[in-house]
């Protein structure tokens, strides 16, 4: 791996977030906002998964896995699905959008930062994210990558100026393996694993109604986190 690392010398202020972002122009926001909607689509999915786990988990399990990519519901998943049809749609659910998120963090830098902040409030889960991984990412920023590919580290890895190629490469590579690995858990603890999906089939209408209470109950915690419009005015003052 010494090519990735080669290439991940990280420009003189790409990473640095106290340097203010350059003002965007109309035509510059308006493609952020485009790119961003793949991305924030494929977030949004999750909760429709979510509200539909209890139908699809053996129904269409492939259908949920295109919803849901979270590692939970690729563990069940797996055991329902078969290896081929797993590995195909897993890894563009879960590659597609980081593709997006590098070419938002390559255009525009630290105003992917503010655009996070401003979208999603400061302090957000991806930029907290951002915040820890940003220390290591000069040094061990392929490692992260391959270890933990995702929003947060295509996102540094644009702003970073990573070769396209490198992070192509890297991300899949560490999506794969994370798709083994869960096939791999899934297959040695099947028992555990069916007798969760048959309690699933039995009570999909009471899991469905638990999923949708528990989305809301977080979508009501996150927007409890996030300062009103005034508050964070102010303290941009």
């Amino acid at each position: 791996m010494a090519f990735a690392r080669q290439e991940l010398a990280v420009p003189s202020g790409a990473l640095n977030a106290d340097a203010p972002p350059p003002e965007l122009s109309p035509e510059e926001r308006r493609r952020l906002h485009r790119l961003a909607a793949i991305p924030l689509a494929f977030a949004l999915l999750i909760y429709l998964g979510n509200f539909l786990s209890g139908w699809l988990v053996s129904r269409a399990p492939l259908v949920l896995l295109f919803l849901n990519s979270t590692d939970p519901f690729l563990l069940l998943i797996a055991h329902e699905a078969s290896v081929v049809g797993f590995m195909i749609v897993g890894g563009f659910r879960l590659f597609a959008p980081d593709l997006f998120l590098y070419q938002i963090g390559l255009e525009y830098g630290p105003n992917t930062r503010s655009f996070l902040d401003a979208e999603l409030g400061p302090g957000n889960r991806i930029t907290r994210a951002m915040d820890w991984m940003e220390a290591w990412f000069p040094r061990v920023g392929w490692l992260i990558l391959f270890a933990a590919p995702g929003y947060p580290m295509s996102l540094l890895s644009g702003m970073a100026k990573m070769n396209r190629v490198v992070f192509v490469v890297i991300n899949l590579a560490g999506t794969y393996t994370r798709l083994t690995l869960i096939w791999w858990v899934s297959s040695v603890f099947e028992g555990p694993v069916g007798a969760v999906v048959r309690f699933i089939n039995r009570y999909s209408l009471p899991v469905t109604v638990a999923m949708i209470v528990l989305v809301f109950i977080q979508a009501n915690r996150s927007q409890k986190r996030r300062p009103p419009p005034e508050a964070s005015e102010g303290s941009s003052e």
